[in-house]
């Protein structure tokens, strides 16, 4: 289900003065004092998404469109009931006169075309301290279980020297773990099949996570593709700087008939947006126009 707020500019600031940290915040803000007050510090997956159009500076008296998403339709009516009275509308150093809302639930069809980049971590770049420092790439931290690693944050003094599992010794200390996303540019297709692989097994937890269910398929999540860019994206979070790698897709698509259980899936999808951090407005999709499906 859907929220769009119809906005009018009252002021004009660079597009960079309005992050999607911003515009997050402005959620949670709302939702304050209502059942979902505690959404703002849960640990784990938040099921919403949210994107603004047009993603262009903010001009004085030109009109944008905030919508919101999200597979809960009370989430979007709390929502909804909390903002429909507002007459302005601040976030960060933007102000908006609120001219209309609006709750729809889009009927699913296909293909999609995204409007925000989808983020997928591929894994962890994990830099570690031996005679030297070094660094090794790992699809999930338990692969580092057999050794015995010490734990402890320390600055890297050197550039760490990329090395593979089996070159790490036992009484090296893990001193940083960081996200790696996929990145299209210069990769080959196995890249891309492991991002199709990666994409169905993150979006089939997150659904079964969301509905307590166990659902699976066999066939591939889409069909379908035309690719459009890789793009990297700068979120400031409090006063320091979140780096993303994100992708962005001009179709994907579904061709085979779907069962009742697989339309919901893609239902929950299409709400709550493709890969990670969701809730930080990125994987947000819409039906391509003149579809014909």
């Amino acid at each position: 289900m859907r929220l769009l707020l119809e906005l009018k500019a009252l002021n004009s600031i660079d597009k960079k003065q309005l992050s999607n940290y911003l515009i997050q915040g402005f959620i949670y803000n709302i939702l304050k004092n209502t059942e979902y007050s505690w959404l703002h510090n849960w640990k784990k997956e938040k099921y919403f998404n949210f994107t603004l159009i047009p993603k262009k500076d903010i001009i004085e008296n030109k009109r944008y469109y905030l919508i919101i998403s999200s597979p809960d339709k009370r989430f979007i009516e709390v929502l909804h009931n909390k903002i429909k009275d507002l007459d302005i509308i601040t976030i960060g150093l933007a102000q908006f006169q609120l001219r209309k809302t609006k709750k729809f639930d889009p009927k699913l069809r296909f293909p999609w075309v995204t409007i925000t980049p989808i983020v997928l971590r591929e894994g962890k770049i994990v830099i570690l301290k031996g005679d030297k420092y070094y660094k090794v790439f790992v699809k999930r931290l338990e692969e580092l279980k057999k050794y015995n690693l010490i734990k402890k944050k320390e600055p890297i003094l050197e550039e760490p020297i990329e090395i593979s599992l089996n070159q790490i010794k036992d009484g090296w200390k893990i001193i940083d773990v960081k996200d790696r996303y996929y990145d299209f540019r210069n990769k080959s297709f196995s890249a891309f099949s492991n991002w199709l692989r990666d994409l169905k097994e993150q979006s089939l937890r997150k659904y079964n996570n969301f509905c307590g269910k166990n659902f699976y398929f066999e066939e591939a999540i889409f069909e379908g593709f035309t690719f459009y860019k890789t793009v990297s994206i700068r979120i400031r979070i409090n006063r320091g700087e979140a780096v993303y790698i994100g992708t962005l897709w001009k179709e994907l698509n579904v061709y085979r008939k779907l069962d009742k259980e697989e339309r919901e899936f893609y239902k929950f999808l299409y709400d709550c947006g493709l890969g990670s951090l969701n809730s930080m407005g990125f994987g947000f999709v819409n039906t391509k126009k003149n579809s014909a499906r």
